[in-house]
Order: C-alpha cells, then sequence, then structure tokens
C-alpha cells in the first residue's frame, strides 16, 4: 500500500489520489492509485462549530447499531480470534536514567566526544 504522507489537500478521482503537500520551494502534487495510507498535516481541516439548528437536529437522528452478522462477518473475522494483532502488555515506559554531567576543565569536548563515540552515536 504506498504511504502518501503531510497533506494539506486531497482530492480522489476515481482509482486515483493525489494530495498537495507543502515544502521549502511551495508546493509538491504527488499521487498514487488505491487504496493507499495517508496522513494529513495539522493544517488540512478549518474546524467547523455547529449552530443551534443542527445541535438540535442531531439529537433527533437515530443511532443505528450494526452487528457483525448484519455487516456478513463470522465469529473468526472479529474480536480476539480476528485480530491481526495482540497486546501483550500495558504499561508506564521505564523511567529515565540520570544524564552525565561534564565538567569543562579543558577537556570537555573531548569527554562528550568520547561519551558519544562509547553509545555509537557517532
Amino acid at each position: 500500500m504506498p504511504p502518501v504522507t503531510f497533506a494539506k489537500e486531497i482530492t480522489v478521482e476515481g482509482d486515483q489520489i493525489s494530495i498537495k503537500r507543502q515544502s521549502e520551494t511551495g508546493y509538491d502534487i504527488v499521487a498514487a492509485k488505491l487504496p493507499a495510507l495517508v496522513s494529513c498535516s495539522s493544517g488540512i481541516n478549518e474546524p467547523r462549530y455547529p449552530q443551534l439548528k443542527g445541535i438540535m437536529a442531531a439529537k433527533k437522528k437515530e443511532i443505528k447499531v450494526y452487528t457483525a452478522s448484519d455487516l456478513g462477518l463470522g465469529p473468526d473475522e472479529v474480536g480476539e480470534k480476528g485480530a491481526r494483532e495482540k497486546v501483550l502488555s500495558v504499561g508506564r515506559p521505564p523511567k529515565r536514567q540520570a544524564g552525565k554531567a561534564v565538567t569543562d576543565e579543558g577537556e570537555g569536548g573531548k569527554q562528550i566526544a568520547d561519551f558519544l563515540a562509547e553509545i555509537k552515536v557517532i
């Protein structure tokens, strides 16, 4: 599935999707065949705030509930049996360890470089 990222504007025509993506030099237009994975930038949507008439109409709308059988899905396609992933655990991330303080007495740059080499950053 092709990834189409940082979309600021999306257009779908038939089985083709095209997006407008902001770049350093202006806008890039990227196209891909559907299905595609699209990620959006934060500026893609300007929220619309509902008016009182819309709020009152929404209260009267019926909420339809569909079961798996209504959607044509069997018991092996939903729930734990139908899941493609399995959550092994949920918890807090480990606490961060204290950093290393470097006092510069003429050798500070060397100490930092040695530390970065030790953790294989450089």
